[in-house]
C-alpha cells in the first residue's frame, strides 16, 4: 500500500494542493523583483508553517509543472523552481535551489532546478546536462 507521499490524491487534495502551487507563485512572483536572489531564496526557505501532510518531491514536482501551466505557456524555470522549493522547504524537506549552464553554453541562459539531498527533484527537465553555477539553501 502507497504511504501518504506517494499515493494519487483525491479531488479535494489536487484542488488544495494546486492553491498552495497558486499562492506561493503569486509570493514568487511578487518578491522575485523586489529582493536581490539570494536574500529571496533565503526567505523562502526560511521557517514557514509545518504541513500535517507531506508529499514526496516527485508528486511536488510533478503538481507544480502541471499547475502552472495555461495553454502552452510556463512560468521561467526559475519561477517553478523556485515555487517547488518553497513547497518542500515548508513541508520540511532540505531543498536546495541550483542554477547553471549547459555543459558547453552558446548563450547567457542559465537554468534553475531544485535537488534534495543531492538528487534532482525537477521541476522537469531538472538538470537537463547543465553544470551548478549557484546553490542557495
Amino acid at each position: 500500500m502507497p504511504n501518504a507521499a506517494t499515493r494519487p490524491l483525491s479531488l479535494p487534495a489536487k484542488v488544495e494542493l494546486a492553491l498552495r502551487i497558486w499562492t506561493t507563485f503569486l509570493v514568487v512572483q511578487g518578491g522575485i523583483r523586489r529582493q536581490p536572489l539570494p536574500d529571496f531564496v533565503a526567505q523562502l526557505g526560511g521557517s514557514g508553517r509545518q504541513l500535517r501532510e507531506s508529499h514526496s518531491p516527485a508528486q511536488l514536482s510533478r503538481a507544480v509543472y502541471k499547475s502552472l501551466r495555461i495553454g502552452s505557456r510556463r512560468p521561467k524555470c526559475l519561477v517553478n523552481s523556485l515555487v517547488l522549493f518553497h513547497l518542500l522547504r515548508t513541508q520540511g524537506d532540505p531543498a536546495e535551489l541550483v542554477i547553471g549552464l549547459p555543459e558547453e553554453p552558446a548563450d547567457h541562459f542559465a537554468h534553475a532546478w531544485v535537488e534534495v539531498e543531492g538528487v534532482d527533484v525537477g521541476p522537469p527537465p531538472g538538470r537537463n546536462g547543465h553544470r551548478e553555477l549557484a546553490r542557495f539553501r
